[in-house]
């Protein structure tokens, strides 16, 4: 399993991954705001600076597995996990543990008292929690009729 930065050949196998999630964990009306912020990351958007924010994604056998990012605002004291997904065919591998310890990780090194945020669903949300993350907010069809959105925290 390989973690690498996001490369602009990376797109159609990260669309890809999005759609094979659609519709229990993204929505098909997410597409064109997916497409719309990997367009603007890849053309140099506001959070390409090292720091600022990073997209990767894992390789398994020189297949793209699983994507996702981070940003990073240490004036605030704040970083967020971005557009994460692993392929649908492969949930319950370990890969999402890999990539989220990994992206938490990244956010530690780059500011090490950041607390960080994330948005899911009923779906997700237990995922999180098993990794210290406590529901801040939640929102009853937050992203549509019955898809509920939980707001999440990590604290240092």
């Amino acid at each position: 399993m390989l973690i690498r930065p996001y490369e602009s050949s990376d797109y159609d196998a990260c669309i890809a991954a999005f759609k094979s999630n659609m519709p229990k964990y993204f929505l098909p009306e997410e597409l064109p705001d997916f497409t719309g912020w990997l367009e603007k990351y890849q053309n140099g958007g506001p959070y390409h600076r090292e720091g600022d924010a990073a997209y990767f994604v894992i390789e398994e056998e020189g297949m793209l597995v699983a994507c996702g990012g981070v940003f990073i605002e240490p004036q605030n004291n704040l970083g967020g996990m971005v557009w994460g997904m692993v392929d649908n065919r492969l949930h319950k591998r370990g890969i999402g543990k890999k990539f989220l310890l990994f992206r938490i990780e990244y956010i530690r090194k780059h500011c090490p008292s950041c607390r960080i945020k994330l948005d899911t669903t009923q779906h997700s949300y237990p995922f999180f929690e098993k990794y210290g993350f406590n529901i801040v907010k939640y929102t009853e069809n937050g992203y549509a009729e019955g898809m509920h959105r939980y707001d999440m925290l990590l604290t240092p």
